[in-house]
């Protein structure tokens, strides 16, 4: 199910072709959110009235460039999300978007996403619909990085707390070096060959260690041999996992309405 730029517009026949898309999104939105225990799909919780995953496209197609957004979301969240499109995007966006359903895994639902862009994308962002609030600064971050590398590259932030490792039983072991870690958010990039050759053969990577599966998309491409790159990440691209982070994005959405209230 898709909705094409300017879709409704009539091209004049001595009128220029639409440029092709060369960058592509996949905004996953199709978790259950088990642990957050809301009853709906995580990415249709609310915040002041608006489903987070709105926010997401709202950034996604505002991004100075002409791409393709593939929206995967649970099966019978498709018509929701379509009106959710249609109220957001402007008629006259350089953005496609096309409504995929989303897989039983995180990985096979991101698979399914770059199965439905175009064969013009040559770079892929994948971006987690749970993260409302990552800025249009942090996207080109990360598309100006997988550009000037022709690497992936991800966000992250140091991690400032003391770090322990406990067993089982909660009981402190060590206190591991915190200077080499970091915590990692999305968009993550990619160039979109290296991320779907890697989706292709990422159940036999899931193999090689019992029981741990990717959890992210930069670990797909490091399991499958490819280099992944860091750049700075920002804290208001929190991601909503638990009750605690969905007051802490309440409150980063206030703040944001109070500055652009003083703005005016």
């Amino acid at each position: 199910m898709s909705r094409s730029a300017a879709a409704n517009d009539p091209t004049p026949a001595d009128a220029a072709p639409h440029t092709l898309p060369t960058l592509g999104v996949v905004l996953v939105a199709a978790g259950r959110g088990e642990r957050l225990g809301a009853g709906v799909p995580k990415a249709f919780v609310e915040l002041h009235g608006r489903p987070l995953v709105e926010f997401g496209i709202a950034t996604v197609t505002s991004l100075p460039h002409a791409g393709h957004l593939a929206l995967v979301v649970p099966g019978d969240r498709a018509a929701e999300a379509l009106e959710l499109i249609d109220q957001v995007v402007p008629e006259r966006s350089a953005w496609s978007v096309t409504v995929v359903p989303g897989g039983r895994e995180r990985h096979e639902s991101v698979r399914f996403g770059l199965d439905a862009l175009p064969a013009s994308i040559d770079t892929v962002l994948v971006h987690d619909a749970a993260r409302p609030f990552a800025s249009v600064e942090l996207f080109e971050r990360v598309i100006e990085a997988v550009r000037k590398t022709g690497v992936s590259a991800v966000p992250a932030l140091p991690i400032s707390d003391t770090v322990k490792r406990v067993d089982a039983a909660g009981v402190v072991h060590e206190t591991v070096d915190r200077a080499p870690l970091v915590a990692v958010q999305t968009p993550q990039g990619f160039p979109r060959e290296l991320l779907a050759a890697a989706h292709s053969t990422a159940q036999l990577h899931d193999g090689e260690d019992a029981g741990s599966a990717p959890t992210d998309d930069a670990e797909v491409v490091q399991r499958s041999g490819g280099t992944v790159r860091t750049v700075p990440g920002e804290v208001r691209a929190h991601k909503l996992t638990t009750q605690a982070d969905l007051a802490l994005l309440e409150a980063i959405l206030e703040v944001n309405v109070a500055g652009v209230a003083e703005a005016l």
